[in-house]
C-alpha cells in the first residue's frame, strides 16, 4: 500500500491549475477525451498522488504515464 501519509487539506488554487495542466496535458498524450471513464481515472490518480505528497507537474506526470503503461500492459495480458 502506500508508505506516505495522505493529506486531505484543502486544494488551493494553484493546486487545481497543477492538476488540470497535468490533466490536459495526459488527456492530450493519451489521446483520451476530457469527459470520459479513462480521464476520470487519470483524475482520480491525480488527486491520489498529489495527496500522498508528489504535488510538482513532471513528477506527476511521469507517475500517471507509469501507472497507465502498466494497466495497458495487464489489459493487453488479459485480453490474449
Amino acid at each position: 500500500m502506500l508508505d506516505r501519509p495522505i493529506r486531505t487539506d484543502t486544494l488551493y488554487p494553484n493546486d487545481l491549475d497543477t492538476l488540470r495542466a497535468v490533466f490536459d496535458a495526459m488527456c492530450q498524450e493519451f489521446a483520451i477525451l476530457p469527459d470520459t471513464a479513462a480521464a476520470h481515472s487519470i483524475a482520480r490518480e491525480l488527486i491520489r498522488l498529489f495527496q500522498t505528497g508528489i504535488t510538482e507537474s513532471a513528477m506527476l506526470m511521469i507517475a500517471v504515464r507509469a501507472r497507465w503503461q502498466d494497466d495497458r500492459q495487464r489489459d493487453a495480458s488479459n485480453a490474449a
